[in-house]
């Protein structure tokens, strides 16, 4: 099955503890499976922050435990530390079990929400994303297409947000059916943050266009 990268907005994930305590930091990214431990799934990750603090060995929260610090690096202002972190089997059920999903390079969790990048069995994968819905909204699902990757996405899922609003509320219609105005009013963001990634969204939405019809 080729790899498909899931969206979650951060409105969509506050919620939930463990999220709100990883956003003390600036981000987590991924960095590869190190295989099953009593039905455990760790995994290795590189959390970056400002102020060289983040969980230490033994620190656990709802199923996520940090097990070991194995490398800390500065960079500016930025200290990246790279963990082992275990998932309880609770918390990640039988989805791993089976040795026919995987995470990918590519998942991680900033500000600006939540990225999981998969590939393996469909079934396995529709059986994941399904838990991920039962639990929180999904913004948006992207397959990859043909030999494409995935990590890079053309358009942010801000950006995403307003063009389907947009479209949804006649933006695209002759003659418009709405404006900047009324878009900004639903989405909670200011008349030039609207328009200004409008464009931004449409100029890749073109370009992409333009690059598969040579």
């Amino acid at each position: 099955m080729r790899a498909v990268r899931i969206e979650c907005s951060p409105s969509s994930i506050l919620h939930d503890n463990r999220i709100q305590k990883a956003l003390e930091s600036v981000s987590w990214d991924y960095r590869g499976s190190l295989g099953t431990i009593n039905d455990n799934l760790r995994i290795m990750v590189e959390c970056i922050t400002t102020d060289s603090q983040c969980p230490q060995p033994g620190y656990s929260i709802d199923g996520i435990s940090v097990v070991e610090i194995l490398e800390e690096w500065t960079s500016d202002y930025l200290t990246h530390h790279l963990l082992i972190l275990e998932l309880e089997s609770k918390l990640i059920g039988n989805f791993f079990l089976n040795n026919d999903l995987c995470i990918l390079s590519g998942t991680n969790l900033t500000s600006s929400g939540l990225v999981i990048q998969l590939s393996g069995r469909q079934s396995a994968m529709a059986n994941l994303l399904h838990s991920i819905q039962n639990q929180m909204p999904v913004e948006r699902i992207v397959r990859a297409r043909n030999s494409e990757g995935i990590s890079n996405i053309a358009t942010t899922l801000q950006q995403h947000k307003i063009v389907k609003l947009a479209h949804d509320s006649g933006w695209y219609e002759v003659p418009k059916k709405t404006s900047i105005r009324d878009l900004a009013v639903k989405l909670g963001l200011s008349k030039s943050t609207v328009a200004e990634q409008l464009v931004k969204a449409e100029g890749e939405i073109v370009k992409q266009f333009l690059k598969k019809s040579k």
